[in-house]
């Protein structure tokens, strides 16, 4: 057996098992229609249920803004593009102020920055996974909830189809048998209950509208979450590692510049120093030269010495020789 159920001019057809229609036949043997409270009641515990789960699905999207968690991962693309491309340190989310640094430092403080983002995001996508596995349960007890209120929905046809068939004649049989006033009384009580438990059938058709609508909205809910904390996810894994990557070719092309430019340096001072001792050299050379050159003229001059000493003192002997000659004489 099936129920249709009619929601925008689409019937919606809920087939139900044997253990369910068991369950339905329960349902309408419970419904008093002598009890005007219990027809009003009937369904209502389902009906609150699917309020609670409306209102935990609210709650849900109130705790966890996508605005915010879109605006942080804007923020760190943003900021990792500024870093990558900016000489200095921009203002910005955990940042400190514009300031003129290094490579290294520039890198070492937008690294710490980075490390405080992945923090954040991290607590954002395990929130997300959390909401996730939430809705996963909010679709499955809305599932529930909805076979259970349509079960209650079929119940109620069922009463009012056997009130009209068999209750309501056998009542208008016996009060046009007996013309009693009471049992006129109890004939129109019971069809202002069969109009009650009628209008509290369509209420629940209602309700059965609001949770139809609601499954989709779960899962809408959770793609876009589910979405969110892939995005999270893929930035955590691939444009971060990306960015620090990017990061350790940039301290090695620093590094690199910095060694080139003290070997630069090196060379030139030793080429200085190359050419500063090549000029002393030469500097010297000249001097042991001159110097060379100055006690080969000595040696000269000492030789003329000696050989006019020489001369000097065979001219005193001579002259000696002579005074002694004449003395004897």
């Amino acid at each position: 057996m099936s129920n249709q159920l009619i929601i925008n001019e689409n019937p919606i057809e809920t087939t139900f098992s044997d253990k369910e229609q068991l369950q339905i036949e329960e349902y309408c043997t419970t419904i008093n229609m002598a009890d005007s409270t219990a027809v009003i009641d009937y369904g209502s515990d389902i009906q609150k249920k699917l309020s609670e789960l409306s209102g935990r699905m609210l709650a849900n999207l109130n705790s966890q803004s996508m605005d915010n968690i879109s605006d942080v991962l804007d923020t760190t693309l943003r900021y990792l593009t500024c870093v990558a491309e900016e000489p200095k340190v921009k203002k910005g989310l955990f940042t400190r102020k514009t300031k003129e640094c290094s490579a290294r430092e520039k890198y070492k403080d937008a690294e710490k920055n980075v490390d405080k983002i992945a923090v954040v995001l991290q607590q954002h996508q395990i929130q997300l996974m959390k909401d996730c596995a939430m809705l996963t349960q909010l679709y499955q007890m809305n599932t529930v909830y909805f076979k259970e209120l349509n079960m209650r929905i079929e119940a109620g046809k069922k009463k009012l189809e056997l009130c009209r068939k068999t209750d309501l004649p056998e009542l208008e049989k016996h009060a046009n048998a007996t013309g009693l006033a009471q049992d006129a009384q109890a004939v129109a009580d019971l069809k202002n209950q069969m109009d009650r438990l009628e209008k509290k059938v369509h209420e629940l058709e209602l309700t059965g509208s609001v949770s139809l609508q609601s499954a989709p909205l779960i899962r809408m809910i959770q793609s876009n979450q589910s979405s969110m904390a892939a995005k999270i996810q893929s930035t955590l894994l691939n444009t971060i590692p990306l960015w620090k990557n990017q990061i350790i070719m940039a301290l090695n092309m620093e590094q690199t510049k910095e060694t080139l430019s003290a070997e630069k340096k090196t060379q030139a001072s030793v080429n200085k120093l190359i050419k500063q001792n090549t000029s002393d050299i030469r500097l010297a050379s000249e001097e042991t030269i001159h110097v060379a050159s100055r006690n080969f003229q000595d040696v000269n001059s000492l030789e003329a010495t000696n050989k006019e000493l020489i001369e000097s003192l065979n001219a005193l002997t001579e002259k000696e020789a002579s005074l002694s000659f004449g003395e004897k004489v």
